[in-house]
């Protein structure tokens, strides 16, 4: 007999740990009270995780055997289960806040690779190349038939919700499962034509998108079944670039799992040492919470802020956006930010969240500081003002050529459209003009010693896995040569 320890690899189909283990599979599912205690996991999350092994048990039935449920701290109990001589194999993933517990399972089971994230720790200069041949590669099949279970379960998914009280409280997103996966990956594809148009649109982005990140990001579905899937649709579509772009962000969904993989504390600090003290000091509650509410007088970050809390979900553009605005203009700690990001994401990634969100706000030091301006970006992605109006009510009667900077009516036409600027909704908390030079200041002024960090290959490991961002070609753009790095460390 061989325990399966399932974990965010929800599915029975494309799943190594259980391919390997064959029809003697014992597969258990173990509710990690830290996980479940965890003030950044939401309800509505949790309800999504249990949706989804209702239907992981619905595919182990079809096979003859069944899902055990287990509670408690997953490598003890794992390692009284297999007391008596039986292996524990599972799929490594680093890709969470308990780092500690998957060295031990590692040393202690047997994990494997069942991604293309390599966990041997080698060089990452043909990360790329590997990566695209696991893509391509035969996906794995299920074990047609398994032996029934004999591990009785010690817990019930009701149980779960009555003990730690799970009500989510966020607008119905959709069920968990893979069932649910493939259903909606069926949808996407047969409207696939129009992903490059509505990806930056945070009104047509929420209605035209896959919404499927979810689903790969508890691996109800495998990112290799989602990318082989659209390679294929896109030899039978008109607008083949629809389909490129959406399998480039599955591969760079991989890309960034790997990130965490290589540097496992990116959830914690900035990956350059250069700016990890940034903003730490600075805490300005008034903004903090205006921010987090979607009280502050920007519009289009009002509206996806309230989108967020409201639905567990946010585009990415509009993602960006939250996050610069954050950083750059409001000047507050980015890991504030990030956190709440991740309490209230239906498809909260550590690795994409908290790496994007260093990216966002100018701390990794290898991309450009993108700082969006709010106005701006209703102008190119909501013109209309159609998200704006969908989640902050109080903007709905302002029409379109005041809808991204309500505070510069004239007070007869707030009079006339009854939202009083100061009352009925905010001023800008800040001067967005004023804050972005300065920021623009602070991030040149930086950005020698910034890229100076990149001579520790360590850094440089965490920063870049790929040759993508050539580092001499880097510190050659900054005008620093060899012989000056040490001037900088």
């Amino acid at each position: 007999m061989t325990i399966v320890w399932h974990r965010r690899d929800l599915r029975t189909h494309d799943n190594r740990a259980l391919a390997e283990a064959g029809s003697s599979a014992q597969p258990v599912f173990i509710f990690d009270p830290e996980w479940l205690r965890n003030d950044l996991v939401s309800d509505t999350r949790i309800e999504f995780v249990l949706e989804s092994l209702k239907d992981l048990n619905r595919q182990y039935v079809e096979r003859g055997s069944n899902l055990a449920l287990l509670h408690g701290e997953p490598v003890e109990l794992l390692g009284e289960l297999s007391s008596e001589g039986e292996h524990v194999y599972f799929n490594n993933d680093s890709n969470h806040f308990r780092q500690g517990m998957e060295r031990r399972a590692r040393r202690k089971f047997e994990g494997f690779d069942n991604s293309a994230v390599d966990t041997s720790g080698r060089d990452r200069s043909s990360w790329s190349d590997d990566a695209l041949k696991w893509f391509e590669e035969e996906r794995l099949n299920a074990p047609e038939s398994l032996d029934s279970n004999e591990i009785e379960s010690r817990t019930t998914i009701n149980h779960i919700r009555r003990k730690y009280e799970v009500k989510p409280d966020k607008k119905n997103f959709g069920k968990g499962g893979t069932r649910e996966a493939r259903k909606r990956l069926e949808e996407f594809l047969e409207q696939i034509d129009d992903y490059s148009g509505c990806i930056s649109s945070p009104s047509k982005a929420e209605a035209s998108t896959s919404h499927l990140s979810p689903y790969i990001r508890y691996g109800c579905i495998s990112p290799r079944e989602v990318y082989q899937r659209a390679s294929n649709a896109r030899n039978d579509v008109q607008n083949s670039q629809s389909a490129e772009m959406f399998m480039d962000r599955i591969f760079w969904h991989q890309h960034f799992n790997q990130k965490i993989e290589d540097n496992p504390d990116l959830f914690r600090e900035a990956v350059n040492p250069v700016y990890r003290d940034l903003n730490t000091d600075n805490r300005d509650q008034e903004k903090i919470e205006a921010w987090k509410r979607g009280m502050t007088g920007f519009p289009l970050v009002d509206a996806s802020m309230r989108a967020l809390v409201k639905t567990g979900w946010l585009n990415f553009r509009m993602r960006a956006m939250c996050a610069s605005f954050f950083s750059y203009i409001l000047k507050q700690w980015w890991k504030i930010g990030a956190d709440f990001f991740y309490r209230h994401l239906i498809d909260a990634d550590v690795a994409i969240n908290y790496y994007q969100w260093q990216m966002q706000s100018g701390l990794v030091g290898v991309h450009a500081n993108r700082i969006y301006n709010p106005t701006r970006q209703v102008e190119e992605n909501d013109p209309q003002g159609d998200i704006i109006r969908k989640y902050v009510p109080e903007l709905r009667s302002v029409p379109d050529n005041h809808i991204a900077e309500p505070w510069k009516m004239p007070e007869t036409l707030q009079q006339k459209y009854k939202v009083v600027i100061g009352e009925d909704y905010p001023e800008p908390v800040v001067n967005y003009e004023r804050e972005s030079r300065k920021a623009r200041s602070y991030f040149r002024k930086k950005s020698t010693e910034a890229y100076g960090a990149f001579e520790e290959d360590e850094v440089w490991r965490k920063a870049s896995l790929s040759s993508r961002h050539d580092r001499e070609e880097l510190l050659e753009n900054a005008g620093i040569s060899q012989t000056d790095l040490g001037d900088f460390r």
